[in-house]
């Protein structure tokens, strides 16, 4: 089954051409990593996906239904690169998880005794238990970000859509985090969409790895794809300093 379908998409701003005909499927169950230089268009192309966007030319198909007409965003986790935090709002890392099982229960509906193990469920899953009725604006930035990625576990996604969820981790964490997006794929058969930079880790993780800039490069597998050739096409002659190689 495809769970994500880009059909021939492109996407202009300002008479600027920021994406340019691209097609890219994704499917049920595997985990594709999205790479590329800075610039590349591919947090736009997340946008788009999610429907924060409107695209200029184009479809995009989530679950076989058009992102414009898609209404179970539930199905849906997303992790933002960081997520903006207003310190004047005082909310709970319980809290803001929670959130995330607004799709499933209804802004106006009363969360249940299940939400809020599937909340604390996530909360344990990024370690951050211990810490769910702190402040959230208390935690260090590689914990807000694990908080966010807990709001997108919590709604129990079918695909999981993360934009260099990495960025503000803490280096110890960041191995236990790529674990935990095998754990879910593997274990639950949640689809995974990562943009990373993380080129050593893409390796091991991803099935399929996708290269973007402005226009798809490539795509394949990751022994075909990362390639010191491919990558010096990529970033440039001196990607090693672009991207982790870890």
């Amino acid at each position: 089954m495809k769970v994500l379908q880009l059909q021939n998409i492109y996407f202009t701003y300002s008479d600027r051409l920021i994406l340019e005909d691209i097609d890219l499927t994704v499917e049920n169950g595997e985990i594709l990593a999205l790479i590329g230089p800075n610039g590349s268009g591919k947090t736009t192309l997340v946008k788009l996906m999610l429907g924060l966007l409107k695209l200029t030319q184009g479809e995009i198909l989530l679950f076989g239904t058009s992102v414009d007409q898609f209404k179970e965003w539930h199905r849906v986790g997303y992790v933002p690169q960081r997520a903006e935090i207003n310190g004047k709002f005082p909310v709970t890392a319980r809290e803001v998880a929670a959130t995330g099982r607004f799709g499933r229960v209804g802004l106006c509906h009363r969360m249940g005794q299940d939400d809020w193990e599937a909340v604390e469920e996530a909360l344990d899953m990024v370690g951050l238990l211990s810490l769910q009725h702190q402040p959230i604006v208390e935690l260090s930035g590689g914990q807000q970000q694990r908080v966010f990625i807990a709001r997108a576990l919590a709604g129990k996604p079918d695909i999981l859509i993360l934009d260099e969820p990495q960025v503000g981790l803490d280096d110890r964490y960041i191995h236990d985090f790529y674990q935990l997006l095998l754990q879910l794929n593997k274990e639950q058969g949640i689809t995974v969409f990562i943009v990373s930079h993380d080129v050593g880790v893409l390796g091991s993780l991803a099935n399929r790895i996708a290269c973007l800039n402005r226009r798809l490069i490539c795509q394949g597998s990751p022994q075909e794809i990362l390639t010191a050739h491919n990558l010096s096409y990529i970033y440039g002659n001196d990607y090693s300093t672009a991207v982790n190689l870890g």
